[in-house]
């Protein structure tokens, strides 16, 4: 089947809305129920406040469903690329975000001390040159470098013109994720839960990108049944991670945090994603909002944490200053992706992508 629609309005709305999943998990609970995480350090402290992080603290499943909208978005855009183009889109939707999100978010941890100027200029540096490794400007940037490893499997396939291959390969990788998880426990791997190289070998998140590009081939190829039951084993393996990270969780939080909800979260999301893909869901400003996530994922953090923790010590109610600082930041993040980025991306067109056209 010819892909007719260049835009997925259900997966815009998706997208966006596991973003903002992620910022009120942040707001509403990590930055009181983890101290020692950055968030927390940010805010200057916050006192406990389990009636409301009982409804948000499941929001982190929202970085599982941004894998597998990644999974399906970028087979979708790549298998009509070619590797200089591929690579030059990437490079132009990551590259101008963290630049505009990683210095304001570099400038805010020396404003609430958490930073000195020779730390935050190698955090910054690192992030800015997306180096895979910590330190970075924010906590959140972990998840750029798992989506780099993806892109290069894709980016590797257009290459030596085998893209044709892109199923063989996402199930090759969800398969190892799937294995490795479904040992996890058996073999008391817990020591590797959160180990590095093994994110950036696809190890752990595989069976999300995995899922999204068998979604991918069956809206836009044929539902066989061999692609059902892939789907559905490496469906079954992300829920072994989110499980995993649960466990990670209350160990950090020191309290026991319940499995059903976030994995009922993300298999509803999952469920809401395959059913609009076939929705006819083409106005454009569906498209904006699913623009806004990455800046307000990249941004919203540290920065929002600090603005909460000076909205809170002036006396406005926490839930308040949840919900001020989150609209500013959505607000922050329109204006990033609306205005700042399309200046940025103009810039290197004509600069480091001016002579592509001869490249080619």
């Amino acid at each position: 089947m010819a892909q007719q629609k260049t835009t997925f309005g259900g997966v815009d709305i998706l997208r966006f809305l596991a973003a903002v999943l992620v910022m009120f998990y942040h707001y509403g609970f990590w930055v009181w129920a983890f101290p020692e995480g950055v968030s927390a350090r940010a805010t200057g402290g916050i006192p406990p406040h389990p009636e409301i992080g009982g409804l948000v603290q499941f929001g982190w499943v929202g970085v599982q469903i941004f894998f597998v909208i990644s999974g399906f978005v970028i087979a979708f855009s790549a298998e009509h690329s070619t590797p200089l183009r591929f690579f030059e889109a990437r490079v132009k939707r990551l590259a101008p975000a963290v630049w505009i999100c990683a210095p304001v978010t570099a400038m805010v941890l020396l404003f609430v001390d958490l930073s000195w100027p020779t730390d935050a200029v190698t955090r910054l540096m690192r992030t800015a040159l997306f180096v895979p490794f910590n330190p970075w400007a924010d906590s959140v940037y972990w998840t750029l470098g798992i989506e780099i490893a993806f892109y290069a499997v894709v980016w590797i396939l257009l290459r030596i013109g085998r893209f044709d291959l892109m199923e063989a390969v996402a199930i090759a990788l969800g398969a190892i994720s799937t294995l490795f998880w479904c040992l996890y426990y058996p073999f008391d791997w817990s020591d590797l839960a959160e180990a590095r190289w093994l994110d950036l070998l696809l190890v752990h998140h595989g069976c999300f990108f995995a899922t999204g590009v068998l979604l991918w081939l069956m809206r836009f190829k044929a539902v066989t049944p061999a692609r059902l039951v892939f789907c559905a084993l490496f469906l079954a393996g992300g829920v072994l991670q989110i499980i995993s990270a649960v466990d990670v969780r209350s160990i950090k939080v020191e309290a026991a945090m319940p499995y059903a909800p976030p994995i009922v979260l993300f298999l509803a999301a999952m469920a809401l994603m395959a059913w609009s893909l076939r929705l006819d869901l083409s106005w454009r400003g569906w498209r904006r909002i699913g623009l806004m996530t990455y800046p307000l994922y990249l941004i919203h953090n540290v920065v929002g944490a600090a603005i909460l923790g000076a909205l809170t010590r002036a006396g406005v109610p926490y839930l308040l200053s949840v919900v001020i600082v989150g609209a500013t930041m959505i607000a922050a993040s329109w204006l990033i992706a609306i205005e700042a980025e399309p200046r940025i991306r103009l810039l290197l067109d004509h600069t480091i992508f001016r002579y592509r056209l001869k490249a080619v």
